[in-house]
């Protein structure tokens, strides 16, 4: 099974849509994902979403299916340094690298800006409801791997967010939340492509094949979105 993990367009959150570059980013994807192979569409329940994702699901004629769980992450915020709440994905990378020793799986939770048990408590629901989703499309969690059940070949695209699909990401790759968030940015309308590698022996593992891509802006030259980028140098 293949996942292509889809960050909306360039947002406009005050209208709970996207802007009008972002309308051209979603066309631009519409039309790169029209040369691929997909079976389903999944999408988040949030307007920025439904809307970036219905040029695809019109020119591939595909039915897409809500799923509730992949909107984005709501009651992630922590006051920064400067007393300003943020969120939690946007809290500062070079203080998070600085520690040491790193945050891991077992105990970032445990460390400030993270120690909100909210934190933990809502990541625990994405990977519950992510077990589910691979258990419903052949595919058993235990433990870090997956146990197949039934061979799978279907493409899902699933339109989602930049804060939810980073930790997505984090589960399904056993990556430490806050190295995934401090590492990585997936621009809007950029697509990350993750494999479930199915092996002989009956056990698979997801593999990301490549994180945020934005191919299409570049073809249908198109300026690339910096929304959700934080950094004081960015333009």
């Amino acid at each position: 099974m293949k996942i292509y993990i889809i960050r909306h367009a360039e947002p406009d959150y005050p209208n709970h849509t996207i802007t009008p570059p972002g309308h051209l980013e979603a066309q631009a994807l519409a039309t790169r994902l029209c040369g691929t192979k997909i079976d389903r569409i999944y999408h988040s329940p949030l307007g920025r979403a439904i809307h970036t994702m219905q040029y695809t699901a019109d020119a591939m004629g595909i039915k897409p299916v809500l799923l509730p769980w992949t909107a984005e992450l709501e009651g992630w915020n922590f006051q920064n340094p400067a007393g300003k709440s943020e969120v939690i994905w946007n809290a500062d990378n070079s203080w998070i690298r600085e520690q040491r020793p790193f945050p891991s799986s077992e105990n970032w939770h445990q460390l400030p800006p993270y120690d909100n048990p909210v934190f933990r408590d809502k990541y625990e629901e994405i990977r519950l409801n992510s077990d589910r989703f691979f258990q419903e499309n052949g595919y058993q969690r235990e433990g870090g791997r997956y146990r197949i059940v039934a061979s799978n070949r279907d493409t899902i695209a699933v339109f989602c967010h930049l804060g939810f699909g980073l930790a997505w990401l984090s589960h399904l790759l056993e990556l430490p939340l806050p190295m995934v968030w401090a590492g990585f940015w997936i621009a809007p309308s950029s697509v990350t492509t993750v494999v479930m590698e199915e092996r002989s022996h009956g056990w698979a593992a997801p593999r990301c094949y490549g994180v945020g891509d934005v191919g299409h802006i570049y073809q249908a030259g198109l300026p690339l979105s910096r929304a959700g980028l934080v950094a004081d140098n960015i333009d």
